[in-house]
């Protein structure tokens, strides 16, 4: 399986089907409407402590809607940070509420003019080194019921506090800290125009507090003024058309994914405070069926893939660095807040992805281990 981080607010979790408020799809429609200026509100400081959880948790959902409500133009710019460098990727978007969406990279160089078009739940990606489009489907990202299942997670497991004011892409924004209820870590924090409750800015952070990825827009003009051809998902003349992978939403009728398997599967014994089963999947890696069970806290994801054919991870450009529990020799890499641990056991071949820390992925590899 290849370990890719997406880019953008998206993300690998996007990619491997997660339920995730960053990458949910809105419940509700509407038509968009140029922003207003904005309305004068209290101070924090005078907002009473209930009144302000309250206030947070309307802000935290104002902001998983706002994309199918607000039609925008903008410049996206991420950074992810690993131990000894930072990747920065800058893209043009086009957003056209509900649910169409272009995104032109102008960074990094090997990026540089590809771009990518999204249409409810369907992304074809244009590569214009290779003349090619990649048509990839997911269904759970216009899941209405994952995505209202995934708000009930965080609420379950997340703390919102209401932070500093700030202005991001010349726009007046309210700050949200996203606290884990269980360990007390700061796991994000998202800036939210205070108007349009679009999310502006956001970070995720290390365990130890370090800022592990950025994305924010530099420049950002809200306007439902965007001509519908630039949408076109028409082949370029020339261009060969490549099947992606389809996502499945995650079913939770486990029993029959793991009879599909065609091997006994193992599931770990441990998981850290909050995370759930939400569902899985099978998926065909590299001609190998690979049984994939998805966990979640409602913000972070965790992936288990396991096959018993002999799929070892693929890295991609990334060099994986050893490192070794009961026994057992393992591979990992790390990308941004992302990180991919890989090992054997007993004939079957196994991978954890997540934006959880090595220590923890760890812990669950050891609980894996029958």
């Amino acid at each position: 399986m290849r370990f890719r981080k997406t880019l953008g607010i998206l993300g690998l979790a996007a990619s491997l089907a997660a339920v995730g408020w960053g990458t949910a799809r809105a419940l509700a429609g509407g038509t968009p409407a140029p922003a207003k200026s904005p309305k004068a509100e209290p101070s924090v400081a005078h907002v009473p402590p209930v009144r302000r959880l309250d206030r947070a948790a309307d802000l935290l959902r104002g902001s998983v809607v706002a994309p199918r409500r607000i039609s925008y133009v903008g410049q996206l710019e991420t950074l992810r940070f690993s131990s000894s460098h930072a990747i920065a990727t800058i893209v043009r978007v086009e957003h056209l509420a509900p649910d169409r969406t272009r995104r032109w990279y102008l960074a990094p160089e090997a990026l540089y003019g590809d771009y990518t078009i999204s249409r409810g739940g369907t992304t074809f990606q244009f590569d214009t080194r290779h003349d090619r489009v990649v048509r990839t489907r997911s269904p759970s990202a216009e899941n209405a019921v994952a995505t209202a299942d995934a708000m009930n997670l965080i609420d379950d497991n997340y703390r919102p506090v209401i932070s500093a004011r700030e202005t991001v892409a010349g726009r007046p924004t309210i700050s949200l800290l996203l606290v884990n209820k269980y360990t007390g870590e700061r796991v994000m924090r998202v800036w939210i125009d205070t108007e349009t409750k679009l999310i502006l800015k956001k970070e995720e952070y290390r365990p130890n507090g370090a800022v592990a990825a950025e994305t924010r827009f530099e420049e950002l003009r809200y306007t439902g003024a965007i001509p519908p051809d630039i949408f076109t998902t028409a082949t370029p003349h020339g261009y060969q058309v490549v099947a992606g992978r389809d996502f499945t939403t995650p079913s939770t009728d486990l029993e029959r994914i793991v009879r599909a398997a065609g091997f006994s599967p193992v599931e770990p014994k441990y998981l850290p405070e909050g995370f759930v089963l939400v569902g899985g999947d099978q998926a065909t890696v590299n001609s190998v069926k690979t049984l994939h069970l998805l966990y979640s806290d409602g913000l972070r994801t965790l992936s288990l893939f396991q096959n018993a054919r002999g799929a070892a991870a693929d890295f991609g450009k990334l060099k994986p660095s050893t490192t070794h529990f009961e026994g057992h020799d393992a591979e990992y890499v790390e990308d941004g807040p992302t990180t991919l641990l890989t090992w054997r056991e007993t004939g079957l071949y196994f991978a954890l992805v997540s934006d959880l820390s090595l220590r923890e992925l760890t812990r669950i590899a050891i609980s894996v281990v029958p």
